[in-house]
């Protein structure tokens, strides 16, 4: 059986790929478990600093494979929201604190708006196209509950509403993408982000994509409390004493992760 999820590292940043382009990357049973363990596997390496997300062929990710729960439905099997999604977390992927990219090419709907909306930065070629495409199946996109964190409600409640997928321009003006390139350019700039960030104390990173996520439901007090507490954590690793260290001797930091 082919695999389909790609993962590609490229000194510490992990490319991981949706192979499943014939049926434009549409999440099945195994695309699920691959991409969820390849998360995980790039969670738990501690010299992998960011990863990227992108599709085989012209797609990114179509969404749920509907044709597979279509055959489920025939053969009784009654499919739960609960099966596939975590009860406190409205993504069926696990959770990392490192740094991940979204590269969307082609389309991205449904499910696949799910995975770019779960990595931190996205990019888009300029022919890409992204929509909620749920309620046109009778589905729910539990992921769009938390959306209005990041765009406006209003253009929330039309992407579900309507269900009609989007340009990239559009996605980049209602704040959803960070940047709209041409299609030829889209893994080179996506690399570039990446080595960006990877240059980077990747702890200082990993900890304050934790506290930006956490401080978005905290009081002030609260996130300000969270956020002396993890940084005296910080200050104790190895690389927070290497960075001063670097920059006293002139030189380029060599980041441990640790």
């Amino acid at each position: 059986m082919a695999e389909t999820v790609l993962y590609e590292k490229r000194d510490n940043i992990v490319v991981m790929t949706l192979n499943r382009p014939d049926a434009l990357n549409s999440i099945n049973r195994q695309l699920r478990g691959e991409l969820a363990d390849a998360i995980t596997e790039f969670d738990s390496d501690p010299t992998a600093f960011v990863a990227i997300i992108t599709g085989a062929g012209r797609a990114f990710c179509a969404g749920r494979d509907l044709k597979e729960r279509a055959e489920d439905n025939a053969e009784g099997v009654q499919a739960r929201a609960s099966h596939s999604m975590s009860p406190d977390r409205p993504y069926m992927w696990p959770q990392t604190w490192k740094p991940m990219i979204a590269a969307v090419n082609g389309f991205a709907l449904a499910g696949g708006w799910s995975i770019a909306q779960m990595c931190d930065l996205r990019l888009a070629s300029e022919d890409a196209k992204l929509g909620i495409t749920e309620t046109k199946w009778s589905l729910l996109p539990p992921f769009g509950t938390i959306l209005p964190k990041t765009i406006p409600m209003s253009a929330v409640l039309e992407l579900v509403f309507t269900a009609a997928p989007i340009t990239a321009q559009r996605a980049y003006d209602i704040g959803f993408l960070n940047k709209v390139v041409p299609a030829e350019d889209l893994m080179e700039e996506a690399m570039a982000l990446a080595q960006q960030i990877a240059e980077n104390a990747p702890l200082a990173v990993q900890y304050f994509k934790e506290l930006a996520y956490r401080g978005v439901n905290m009081s002030t007090q609260d996130i300000s409390s969270l956020t002396y507490h993890m940084y005296d954590q910080l200050l104790t690793t190895e690389d927070s004493k290497e960075g001063p260290r670097a920059f006293a001797e002139k030189r380029k930091p060599n980041w441990q992760g640790r």
